[in-house]
């Protein structure tokens, strides 16, 4: 019955051959699959232990495909944390934290370099593009956004 309510939550894609989660998802952006009322875990780590066997203690369960909905075991193998982060960095999947890619980022590099061209005080500034002034003085000496 678990290997049928878990097939039931994918659909196979023909052009990848990922096996994409349908189902919900958790704040990672990975499936999440519920495998009774008190439990639920990642889907790939479900689909590994239905296809392929048990986990081994300390072990993670990475994507070859780099898609975290996918649930096809024939694209996960078993790995290390060291692995998992040594396959994520090879792979350039590194996250980058600065400039627009900072979630908390209320400018745009385009916006930067307007700030960087624009003559005035820095509190002028700061109005002009809703921000602190500080911001606009360390905008300016290039200790914020040096790639802006």
């Amino acid at each position: 019955m678990l290997f049928e309510r878990f097939a039931a939550k994918f659909i196979p894609e023909p052009n990848s051959g990922c096996w994409l989660w349908i189902a919900g998802l958790d704040s990672k952006g990975y499936g999440a699959f519920k495998l009774n009322t008190h439990n639920s875990d990642r889907a790939h780590r479900v689909s590994w232990r239905l296809y392929r066997g048990q986990i081994p203690e300390g072990m993670c369960v990475l994507h070859r495909c780099d898609t975290p909905v996918c649930v096809n075991p024939d694209h996960l193998f078993l790995g290390t944390r060291i692995d998992n982060a040594l396959d994520r960095d090879r792979k350039g999947r590194m996250g980058r934290k600065d400039g627009e890619h900072n979630g908390n980022s209320k400018l745009t590099a385009d916006q930067v370099r307007q700030i960087r061209a624009t003559t005035g005080t820095e509190r002028e500034i700061a109005k002009q593009f809703a921000v602190v002034h500080s911001t606009i003085g360390e905008i300016k000496r290039n200790k914020k956004w040096r790639e802006g």
